[in-house]
């Protein structure tokens, strides 16, 4: 499969910036996943364990549940942990209904009075990954643990953003002013068939 710098490139001729692209890429991802309900995303998931006493950094992962043993952990703010952990309290987190708490950008999970490290969280990247871990760059042809119906959106959006900056470059050093109205009537185009294309992927 052609690298999505290629497919950029297809879409609307030569970008002459590597970084530009990727950066596109990063960014139309990200908004695909941030948009997209979780109950679509999660089969593009993975699920990893919650230590019990670092927790687990989530500043780079979207949550999409959290379980313990398969029972589903309910979210439970950190101000009030303090009444999941008593026992004496209607509130006490039992193994059979698990809570979970982020504490800065961790996430801990609680039952029978303590942190576990038997929690598991769902997740998909925030930003679109070519293994999982490393994120997209323009050189890659393909995501992992991003939804595989949403690549050619990515792509289309990553034009977008490219041809913007293309954009802004011919009107600013104003060389040549057809070629930018050409780029403009093309930036419309491809902009009104994305919108149109991203709301068809949302339905």
């Amino acid at each position: 499969m052609a690298t999505f710098k290629v497919q950029v490139e297809d879409l609307i001729g030569a970008v002459g910036d590597d970084n530009l692209i990727t950066d596109s890429l990063l960014a139309s991802g990200a908004e695909i996943i941030e948009k997209t309900p979780d109950d679509r995303l999660l089969k593009s998931s993975d699920e990893i364990a919650i230590d019990s006493t670092s927790g687990l950094d989530v500043s780079s992962k979207k949550v999409l549940g959290v379980h313990v043993a398969n029972k589903k952990a309910r979210y439970y703010p950190y101000s009030d942990i303090g009444r999941a952990k008593d026992s004496n309290s209607i509130h006490y987190a039992k193994s059979t209904d698990p809570v979970y708490y982020f504490k800065g950008e961790k996430i801990f999970v609680v039952y029978d009075g303590s942190e576990s490290n038997q929690g598991k969280l769902i997740y998909v990247p925030i930003q679109p990954t070519s293994n999982g871990t490393a994120l997209v760059d323009s050189g890659d042809s393909a995501t992992a643990l991003f939804p595989l119906e949403a690549e050619k959106l990515m792509v289309m959006g990553a034009s977008v953003r490219c041809l913007k900056r293309i954009l802004a470059d011919q009107i600013n050093t104003d060389e040549d002013p057809e070629l930018a109205q050409l780029s403009l009537a093309q930036l419309q185009s491809l902009e009104a068939t994305y919108e149109k294309e991203f709301q068809k992927y949302l339905t």
